[in-house]
């Protein structure tokens, strides 16, 4: 699954080797492997098959913006005060959280089937079952919380002058943070993973083809945030960032594009 919400986060959802799998595989972990391959495959085939449901649901959130709230941000934030940079910045991430969420919902239901798949599977491994169930929380999470008044919480910055979050903002980016530290591994960590429970043909055969589909499924997603969060922090700014960003922050294209990495990458 895929590379949309890295870093807020440079997060990286990839598990270690901590989590290597014994050898020979037990009947039960490769039963519960041969689940897990199942669950992930059906849910990248459904999420390829809706790319364009997902690309017009992030188009038609940043035309929301732009119309809501576009140029709420002014250029002179931009190289305002660190305070005012700060608060522009999480107003942007605030925009990318929602553009995530917006974009997952064309595979929300299978989200939640795969969520509920993981959550029951088991591995005679606890560390390893672990990691699963924190993943399976971690969907669960973000396909359940709801996007915040990006342009409420614009106007409400503008009228303090930008000098400090409003509690909209407050409230997005701390129940993204909590969604995204629950989870040690990504699904493509798990796949990893799930390599030397997997020993016979067929399921070296099923593996081969996930990875497949994932990989296009990681393509779409990356481009999609890349895309996507740059035109949300156009319509924000009214106008391209600066070359180098914020001049005190990171910028606003690479920080969305990273933030919609974190989300995608659970998924």
């Amino acid at each position: 699954m895929g590379g949309v919400a890295a870093g807020v986060i440079a997060l990286n959802l990839a598990g270690g080797s901590a989590l290597a799998a014994p050898t020979p595989p037990k009947p039960r972990d490769v039963a519960a492997a041969r689940t897990v391959i199942r669950a992930i495959t059906r849910y990248d085939e459904t999420a390829v098959r809706r790319e364009g449901a997902m690309n017009a649901a992030a188009k038609a959130l940043v035309a929301q913006v732009q119309a809501g709230c576009g140029g709420g941000i002014p250029s002179s934030v931009a190289n305002g005060t660190a305070q005012q940079q700060g608060v522009a910045f999480d107003l942007v991430f605030e925009g990318v959280i929602d553009l995530s969420l917006d974009a997952l919902q064309p595979v929300h239901g299978p989200g939640l089937a795969l969520s509920h798949t993981f959550d029951r599977v088991h591995f005679s491994k606890r560390a390893f079952t672990r990691a699963i169930h924190a993943i399976a929380k971690l969907q669960h999470a973000l396909l359940t919380q709801q996007p915040s008044d990006l342009c409420a919480d614009v106007k409400a910055a503008a009228a303090n002058g930008f000098t400090a979050d409003p509690p909209g903002t407050t409230a997005s980016l701390k129940a993204f943070a909590k969604d995204l530290s629950s989870a040690t591994s990504g699904v493509s960590g798990v796949l990893k993973k799930l390599t030397a429970y997997l020993t016979t043909k067929r399921d070296r055969a099923a593996l081969k083809h996930l990875q497949t589909v994932d990989t296009r499924y990681q393509r779409f997603s990356t481009k999609l945030g890349a895309k996507w969060g740059r035109r949300l922090g156009q319509a924000l700014t009214g106008a391209p960032p600066p070359a180098g960003g914020f001049p005190t922050n990171p910028p606003p294209p690479s920080s969305t594009q990273t933030a919609m990495t974190g989300a995608f990458a659970t998924l």
